[in-house]
């Protein structure tokens, strides 16, 4: 097909649409999909590695069944836990398995190379213009 120029809102899902399909690929061995493992590598990042499911559908801006759908799923793979709130029992926390820790350090390379490559066929000056671009871009829609 001939190239065709597309709206700025039209690349950005492009981009993600295959950004999601490699990261999909790539984590096919392990097993997880790409969201799975953002929730993965957002507990990992959190000190003690648990949140509470509340925590992380705001985090990740989507509704609590798609949040419990995931970590749900990522349970059934012995990747995460659930507990209850020593105050609330109605409160359920997600904590990262030692198997989820593993791969959040095995996995991480994998898709920083995604990134990477990505990112290719950019200076470093456009890079950081595109991301700075785009953190502007994030801003304004968040606000």
């Amino acid at each position: 097909m001939n190239q065709r120029h597309f709206s700025c809102g039209e690349l950005m899902k492009r981009i993600n649409d295959m950004i999601e399909k490699q990261g999909n690929s790539k984590l096919q061995s392990y097993g997880i999909t790409v969201s799975q493992f953002k929730m993965l590598v957002a507990l990992h990042l959190i000190p003690d590695g648990a949140a509470t499911l509340k925590e992380l559908e705001k985090y990740f801006g989507v509704a609590q069944s798609t949040a419990a759908g995931i970590a749900s799923r990522l349970e059934k793979k012995k990747l995460v836990s659930y507990f209850s709130d020593s105050e609330d029992k109605r409160v359920k926390h997600i904590q990262l398995t030692e198997s989820g820790i593993c791969i959040c350090e095995n996995v991480r390379e994998c898709l920083v190379e995604t990134e990477r490559h990505l990112l290719s066929g950019l200076t470093p000056e456009e890079e950081a213009k595109l991301h700075d671009l785009l953190q502007k871009v994030y801003d304004t829609m968040d606000s």
